[in-house]
């Protein structure tokens, strides 16, 4: 089964954020072809502008938290967006990198290599925990 035909693919847009590279853009249209609505940010006050200025149900971001610039970045979207969901996609599986995204305030990690169904059941899996507005 392709990850476009996976029912239920329309939810509301998902910010792609690559601070520190230029894959964003790549797995927004990814997205986008598998039938959500995604934009892309290659910096974080990009990231910050988008998020203030539209609400978005989800945000990945593709890092690993070893650059402050990540944690203050993840600090930032929390404080904008305090109910997004957050989920990281890392090079990084290790327990202790997974406690340290959980306690920035990434609600859920994929470590790469990664395949698109397994992403998208997590943006499927966020939409069954609803937020409050």
């Amino acid at each position: 089964m392709s990850y476009s035909d996976i029912p239920g693919v329309n939810f509301p847009p998902t910010l792609v954020i690559d601070i520190h590279g230029a894959s964003a853009q790549q797995l927004a249209e990814q997205l986008t072809h598998g039938g959500f609505t995604a934009d892309s940010a290659d910096t974080c006050p990009e990231a910050l502008a988008a998020v203030a200025a539209q609400h978005y149900w989800s945000i990945i971001l593709l890092g690993d938290l070893s650059d402050p610039d990540d944690v203050q970045c993840i600090a930032g979207l929390r404080r904008r967006a305090p109910r997004t969901w957050i989920l990281m996609i890392s090079s990084t599986e290790l327990r202790d990198r997974r406690a340290l995204y959980l306690g920035h305030g990434v609600d859920a990690q994929i470590a790469t290599p990664f395949s698109m169904e397994d992403l998208v059941s997590r943006l499927m899996a966020f939409s069954r925990h609803s937020r409050p507005a």
